[in-house]
Protein backbone atom coordinates (compact mmCIF):
# COMPACT_ATOMS: atom_id res chain seq x y z
CA UNK A 1 0.00 0.00 0.00
CA UNK A 2 1.92 3.12 -1.34
CA UNK A 3 1.87 6.30 0.69
CA UNK A 4 -0.38 8.17 0.06
CA UNK A 5 -3.22 5.11 -0.16
CA UNK A 6 -2.16 5.10 3.60
CA UNK A 7 -2.56 9.02 4.10
CA UNK A 8 -6.51 9.00 2.69
CA UNK A 9 -7.32 5.60 4.22
CA UNK A 10 -6.24 6.68 7.74
CA UNK A 11 -7.91 10.25 7.14
CA UNK A 12 -11.28 8.72 5.91
CA UNK A 13 -10.81 6.51 8.76
CA UNK A 14 -10.22 8.86 11.34
CA UNK A 15 -13.75 10.79 10.18
CA UNK A 16 -15.42 7.89 10.60
CA UNK A 17 -13.59 6.35 14.25
CA UNK A 18 -15.39 10.30 15.73
CA UNK A 19 -18.41 9.73 13.72
CA UNK A 20 -19.19 6.15 15.00
CA UNK A 21 -18.00 7.65 18.48
CA UNK A 22 -20.62 10.27 18.12
CA UNK A 23 -23.84 7.42 16.52
CA UNK A 24 -23.07 4.61 18.99
CA UNK A 25 -22.46 6.87 21.98
CA UNK A 26 -25.96 8.61 21.02
CA UNK A 27 -27.54 4.81 22.06
CA UNK A 28 -25.43 3.99 24.33
CA UNK A 29 -26.66 7.27 26.38
CA UNK A 30 -30.48 5.59 25.95
CA UNK A 31 -32.32 5.74 29.35
CA UNK A 32 -33.74 2.39 30.54
CA UNK A 33 -36.06 0.91 29.39
CA UNK A 34 -35.00 1.11 26.49
CA UNK A 35 -30.96 0.79 27.06
CA UNK A 36 -30.25 -1.91 29.89
CA UNK A 37 -26.54 -2.46 30.87
CA UNK A 38 -26.96 -5.70 28.39
CA UNK A 39 -27.94 -4.07 25.21
CA UNK A 40 -25.43 -1.19 26.30
CA UNK A 41 -22.44 -3.85 25.99
CA UNK A 42 -24.26 -5.16 22.23
CA UNK A 43 -23.74 -1.76 20.97
CA UNK A 44 -20.22 -1.65 22.50
CA UNK A 45 -19.70 -4.99 20.56
CA UNK A 46 -21.27 -3.54 17.12
CA UNK A 47 -18.52 -0.15 17.60
CA UNK A 48 -15.75 -2.28 17.93
CA UNK A 49 -16.86 -4.61 15.00
CA UNK A 50 -17.29 -1.63 12.57
CA UNK A 51 -14.10 -0.15 13.83
CA UNK A 52 -12.37 -3.66 13.34
CA UNK A 53 -13.59 -3.77 10.11
CA UNK A 54 -13.19 0.11 8.89
CA UNK A 55 -9.42 -0.33 10.05
CA UNK A 56 -8.95 -3.67 7.91
CA UNK A 57 -11.15 -2.13 5.05
CA UNK A 58 -9.80 1.11 5.03
CA UNK A 59 -6.01 1.17 6.57
CA UNK A 60 -5.02 -3.14 5.61
CA UNK A 61 -4.67 -2.89 9.76
CA UNK A 62 -5.70 -6.14 11.72
CA UNK A 63 -4.79 -8.22 14.93
CA UNK A 64 -4.34 -11.58 16.06
CA UNK A 65 -4.54 -12.31 19.65
CA UNK A 66 -1.18 -15.09 21.20
CA UNK A 67 -2.91 -16.73 24.85
CA UNK A 68 -6.88 -16.45 24.71
CA UNK A 69 -6.90 -19.49 26.44
CA UNK A 70 -5.18 -17.86 29.64
CA UNK A 71 -8.38 -14.95 29.99
CA UNK A 72 -10.28 -16.53 32.94
CA UNK A 73 -13.80 -17.43 33.82
CA UNK A 74 -14.03 -14.83 36.53
CA UNK A 75 -13.41 -11.39 35.83
CA UNK A 76 -10.09 -9.97 37.35
CA UNK A 77 -7.77 -6.97 37.02
CA UNK A 78 -6.39 -6.44 33.80
CA UNK A 79 -3.20 -4.71 33.18
CA UNK A 80 -3.25 -3.55 29.52
CA UNK A 81 -0.64 -2.07 27.76
CA UNK A 82 -0.95 1.72 26.81
CA UNK A 83 0.36 2.97 23.65
CA UNK A 84 -2.60 3.36 20.84
CA UNK A 85 -6.52 4.01 20.65
CA UNK A 86 -6.55 0.13 19.01
CA UNK A 87 -5.96 -1.38 22.64
CA UNK A 88 -9.66 -0.27 23.28
CA UNK A 89 -11.20 -2.64 20.75
CA UNK A 90 -9.03 -5.97 22.13
CA UNK A 91 -10.40 -5.16 25.12
CA UNK A 92 -14.32 -4.29 24.41
CA UNK A 93 -14.16 -7.54 22.67
CA UNK A 94 -12.88 -9.95 25.25
CA UNK A 95 -14.08 -7.68 28.45
CA UNK A 96 -16.76 -7.56 29.34
CA UNK A 97 -18.63 -6.01 31.35
CA UNK A 98 -15.58 -4.16 32.37
CA UNK A 99 -14.78 -0.84 33.92
CA UNK A 100 -12.35 1.24 32.97
CA UNK A 101 -9.70 3.71 34.60
CA UNK A 102 -10.37 6.40 32.21
CA UNK A 103 -8.07 9.92 32.30
CA UNK A 104 -10.53 12.49 33.48
CA UNK A 105 -10.18 14.95 30.30
CA UNK A 106 -12.77 12.33 28.43
CA UNK A 107 -15.17 13.90 30.62
CA UNK A 108 -15.12 16.67 29.05
CA UNK A 109 -16.54 15.59 26.01
CA UNK A 110 -20.34 15.73 25.95
CA UNK A 111 -21.36 12.24 24.26
CA UNK A 112 -18.12 10.05 25.49
CA UNK A 113 -18.68 11.53 29.59
CA UNK A 114 -22.23 10.39 29.56
CA UNK A 115 -20.95 7.27 28.13
CA UNK A 116 -18.29 6.85 30.52
CA UNK A 117 -20.77 7.22 33.28
CA UNK A 118 -23.05 4.51 31.80
CA UNK A 119 -20.69 1.91 31.60
CA UNK A 120 -18.87 2.58 34.99
CA UNK A 121 -15.77 3.53 34.19
CA UNK A 122 -13.37 5.07 36.61
CA UNK A 123 -12.49 8.84 35.69
CA UNK A 124 -9.13 9.69 37.28
CA UNK A 125 -7.53 13.34 37.58
CA UNK A 126 -4.05 13.30 37.33
CA UNK A 127 -1.63 14.72 39.72
CA UNK A 128 -4.28 14.44 42.83
CA UNK A 129 -2.17 11.97 44.31
CA UNK A 130 -3.90 9.49 47.15
CA UNK A 131 -7.71 10.94 46.72
CA UNK A 132 -7.88 9.55 43.17
CA UNK A 133 -5.85 6.40 44.32
CA UNK A 134 -8.19 5.83 47.02
CA UNK A 135 -11.58 6.65 43.88
CA UNK A 136 -10.12 3.62 42.21
CA UNK A 137 -9.55 1.36 44.93
CA UNK A 138 -12.87 1.68 46.30
CA UNK A 139 -15.08 1.63 43.08
CA UNK A 140 -13.33 -0.79 41.80
CA UNK A 141 -13.73 -3.14 44.92
CA UNK A 142 -17.45 -2.12 44.19
CA UNK A 143 -17.36 -2.88 40.68
CA UNK A 144 -15.36 -6.61 41.04
CA UNK A 145 -17.88 -7.07 43.61
CA UNK A 146 -20.67 -6.89 40.81
CA UNK A 147 -18.78 -9.06 38.42
CA UNK A 148 -17.20 -6.91 36.32
CA UNK A 149 -13.72 -7.06 34.64
CA UNK A 150 -11.31 -4.19 35.59
CA UNK A 151 -9.49 -2.77 33.01
CA UNK A 152 -6.43 -0.65 33.79
CA UNK A 153 -3.57 0.91 31.76
CA UNK A 154 -0.60 1.15 34.82
CA UNK A 155 1.27 3.22 32.84
CA UNK A 156 -1.24 6.26 32.85
CA UNK A 157 -0.57 7.73 29.31
CA UNK A 158 -0.05 6.36 26.01
CA UNK A 159 3.64 5.44 25.42
CA UNK A 160 5.47 5.35 22.31
CA UNK A 161 5.71 1.85 21.11
CA UNK A 162 9.42 0.40 22.50
CA UNK A 163 8.98 2.82 25.77
CA UNK A 164 7.44 2.46 29.18
CA UNK A 165 7.52 4.46 32.20
CA UNK A 166 7.10 3.99 36.12
CA UNK A 167 3.57 2.40 36.42
CA UNK A 168 0.67 3.85 38.88
CA UNK A 169 -0.33 2.24 42.38
CA UNK A 170 -3.82 1.73 41.78
CA UNK A 171 -4.11 -0.99 40.04
CA UNK A 172 -1.69 -3.19 42.70
CA UNK A 173 -2.96 -1.44 45.37
CA UNK A 174 -6.37 -2.64 44.14
CA UNK A 175 -5.58 -6.25 43.33
CA UNK A 176 -3.56 -6.09 46.59
CA UNK A 177 -6.48 -5.34 48.56
CA UNK A 178 -9.38 -7.66 46.81
CA UNK A 179 -6.53 -10.50 46.82
CA UNK A 180 -7.82 -10.33 42.49
CA UNK A 181 -5.26 -11.89 40.67
CA UNK A 182 -3.72 -9.78 37.82
CA UNK A 183 -4.24 -10.81 34.10
CA UNK A 184 -1.51 -9.02 31.84
CA UNK A 185 -1.62 -8.18 28.50
CA UNK A 186 1.05 -7.09 26.10
CA UNK A 187 0.77 -5.58 22.08
CA UNK A 188 2.33 -4.07 19.58
CA UNK A 189 -0.49 -1.96 18.39
CA UNK A 190 1.46 1.49 19.29
CA UNK A 191 4.20 0.59 16.24
CA UNK A 192 1.14 0.75 13.59
CA UNK A 193 -1.00 3.31 14.97
CA UNK A 194 0.69 5.37 17.36
CA UNK A 195 0.21 8.04 20.28
CA UNK A 196 -0.99 10.97 18.64
CA UNK A 197 -0.49 9.68 15.11
CA UNK A 198 -3.06 10.11 12.18
CA UNK A 199 -1.80 7.49 10.17
CA UNK A 200 -2.08 4.33 10.82
CA UNK A 201 -0.02 2.26 9.00
CA UNK A 202 -1.00 -1.09 7.47
CA UNK A 203 0.04 -4.74 8.51
CA UNK A 204 -1.35 -7.08 11.36
CA UNK A 205 -1.28 -6.20 15.35
CA UNK A 206 0.07 -8.86 17.66
CA UNK A 207 -1.70 -9.03 20.83
CA UNK A 208 -0.59 -11.41 23.76
CA UNK A 209 -2.56 -12.59 26.78
CA UNK A 210 -0.19 -13.69 29.65
CA UNK A 211 -1.04 -16.14 32.67
CA UNK A 212 -3.44 -14.35 35.17
CA UNK A 213 -0.78 -14.32 38.94
CA UNK A 214 -2.23 -14.36 42.25
CA UNK A 215 -1.30 -11.19 44.29
CA UNK A 216 -1.69 -13.01 47.17
CA UNK A 217 1.13 -11.89 49.49
CA UNK A 218 2.80 -9.81 47.05
CA UNK A 219 3.48 -6.12 47.51
CA UNK A 220 2.59 -3.11 45.22
CA UNK A 221 5.95 -2.61 43.96
CA UNK A 222 5.92 -6.52 43.32
CA UNK A 223 2.59 -6.55 41.74
CA UNK A 224 3.47 -3.67 39.25
CA UNK A 225 7.39 -5.23 38.36
CA UNK A 226 5.77 -8.80 37.45
CA UNK A 227 3.40 -7.48 35.04
CA UNK A 228 5.66 -4.45 34.07
CA UNK A 229 8.63 -6.94 33.23
CA UNK A 230 6.42 -9.66 31.25
CA UNK A 231 4.83 -7.10 29.08
CA UNK A 232 7.90 -5.63 28.39
CA UNK A 233 9.71 -9.16 27.09
CA UNK A 234 6.40 -10.33 25.87
CA UNK A 235 6.63 -7.14 23.14
CA UNK A 236 10.24 -7.13 22.79
CA UNK A 237 9.54 -11.34 21.47
CA UNK A 238 6.99 -10.26 19.02
CA UNK A 239 10.06 -8.61 16.71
Amino acid sequence: MNRLLVFVGSLLYTFLFFLSVLVFGFFVLLPRPIMNEKNRWRIMGAFTRSNVYMCRALCGLDYAVIGLKNIPEKPCIVFLKHSSVYELFFALSFFKPASFIAKYELMFIPVVRGALKALKCIPVKRGLGKKEVNKVVAQGEQYLNEGRWIVICPEGTRVRHGETRRYGISGALLAKGTVTPVLPVAHNAGYFWGRRSLIKKPGKITFSVGSQFTTEGLGVDEINKRAQDWIEKEIKSFG
